[in-house]
């Protein structure tokens, strides 16, 4: 039905069929807590169906569309986080990963365009052909994508590490250079938000020492940024104000920033609805279609989450006291 309407709407045909999509299971392994014990196996389930060999798929549906490294960059951290995946595992998978990086420049094109391809940063698709039966999506970069691609990375053992550097420090570059330019306030291909890649890059710094260094001063004036332009829309910031605001508490609390957490926690619960969910708001988009996806799921995910604090969710205090004493 949804590829009917875009042929109606657009006037093009995507080239698969949309159906079932494990992505959601994907994030909510992501903001489930190990602490809060075993995930439930259905998760598990939607996620392995979207499996082909070490790479992850958006849909679970054999519909062409190819693993992307945004879905596997999430699902590898989720599953070994949760014990359900080695690290010899994990090592062979960051090293596929490690495949997707560009190789140079489009020719004619400029490494200070949005779409410019940066070498030694992971694509959002492979181009090595591998999959069957799949639909070529072109070379292309996604910030979201290149953050959670690197969160994989640097879960991997010492020798994989030592192997990643040279991606590792490129895609870090990337990174900071989507911050410190201001392009992070147009969102990005697949992600509309600002607040999504804050978040997305946020989590690095909470987890790894090494990305403090390059991130967290241009993510907290970033924030900072984001937190002053919902204060000047307010009462009415729009549809995406429970989710962003989610996202940005999120990000405060990877980012050890406290002042403000209780004010933005009420404002989310005020948000809920009565039957205890969160409106739908768009989270991601089709890239060149103008058509967001989003739910009521997913707007709940994101705020229940952000309601818990710190301190109900040990999973991330050994990672923030690093931040601390780095100030």
């Amino acid at each position: 039905m949804a590829r009917r309407v875009l042929r109606d709407r657009f006037g093009q045909d995507p080239g698969f069929d949309l159906g079932a999509e494990a992505f959601s299971a994907m994030l909510t392994l992501t903001l489930f807590p190990p602490s809060w014990g075993r995930p439930p196996s259905a998760l598990l389930r939607q996620v392995e169906a979207a499996r082909w060999e070490s790479r992850y798929r958006f849909f679970t549906d054999a519909n062409s569309f190819p693993a992307d490294t945004d879905c596997t960059g999430l699902a590898l951290s989720a599953l070994h986080e949760h014990g359900q995946l080695s690290s010899a595992d994990l090592d062979m998978s960051v090293h596929d990963l490690l495949r997707s990086a560009a190789e140079g420049l489009l020719p004619g094109r400029d490494s200070r365009d949005d779409d410019a391809l940066h070498p030694g940063v992971p694509m959002v698709y492979w181009e090595d052909g591998r999959e069957p039966h799949t639909l070529n999506r072109g070379r292309k970069h996604d910030a979201v994508a290149c953050a959670n691609a690197l969160h994989a990375i640097h879960l991997a053992g010492p020798q994989t590490l030592t192997d990643a550097q040279t991606v590792i420090s490129a895609s870090m570059r990337y990174l900071a250079d989507h911050l410190t330019s201001r392009r992070y306030l147009d969102g990005t291909r697949y992600y509309p938000s600002p607040d999504t890649f804050l978040y997305a890059a946020s989590r690095l710094c909470a987890r790894f020492r090494s990305s403090t260094h390059a991130l967290a001063s241009p993510l907290r004036r970033a924030w900072q940024e984001r937190e002053e332009y919902a204060d000047a829309q307010a009462p009415d910031p729009g549809p995406g104000t429970p989710l962003d605001l989610a996202l940005r508490t999120l990000t405060a609390d990877n980012l050890a920033l406290t002042t403000g957490q209780d004010q933005r926690r009420r404002l989310l619960a005020q948000a809920q609805r009565p039957d205890g969910s969160w409106a739908a708001c768009p989270y991601y988009s089709m890239g060149r279609f103008p058509v967001f996806f989003g739910s009521p799921y997913l707007t709940t995910l994101f705020c229940l989450r952000a309601l818990a604090t710190r301190e109900s969710t040990p999973f991330s205090s050994p990672r923030q006291a690093e931040w601390n004493e780095d100030g």
